[in-house]
């Protein structure tokens, strides 16, 4: 019930606030009362997101009270190298190994340049 008294309040406060322009002339009254008015018409969505984060939250906190009374156990890290090497030489290597700027064709290299 006190919701309901709350966000009717708001309502009328945000009308209030808008229609102020005209008697007051000030744009920061507007502004509040528009932003009263995007959070009555986006109450619901804001609601389920911090109903989210508080669950991930309790959930983050139940996993370190775990995390402290189980036992760790190690693992030995392995570092796994590509068995496939590349024979791609980049363009500088090429010009220095070469002496002269390749051309995309491997067929027509012709020593030009």
């Amino acid at each position: 019930m006190r919701k309901n008294k709350l966000n009717l309040f708001i309502e009328y406060l945000s009308a209030t606030l808008i229609l102020s322009y005209f008697f007051l002339h000030n744009i920061f009254l507007v502004l509040i009362g528009t932003s009263f008015s995007l959070y009555l018409v986006n109450i619901d969505v804001i609601n389920s997101l911090v109903n989210g984060i508080k669950k991930h939250l309790q959930l983050q906190k139940i996993d370190k009270k775990s995390n402290k009374n189980s036992i760790s156990i190690y693992s030995n890290n392995i570092k796994l190298k590509s068995s496939k090497e590349v024979n791609e030489l980049e363009l500088v290597e090429a010009i220095e190994e070469l002496g002269f700027i390749p051309s995309i064709d491997r067929e027509s290299d012709i020593n030009a340049a």
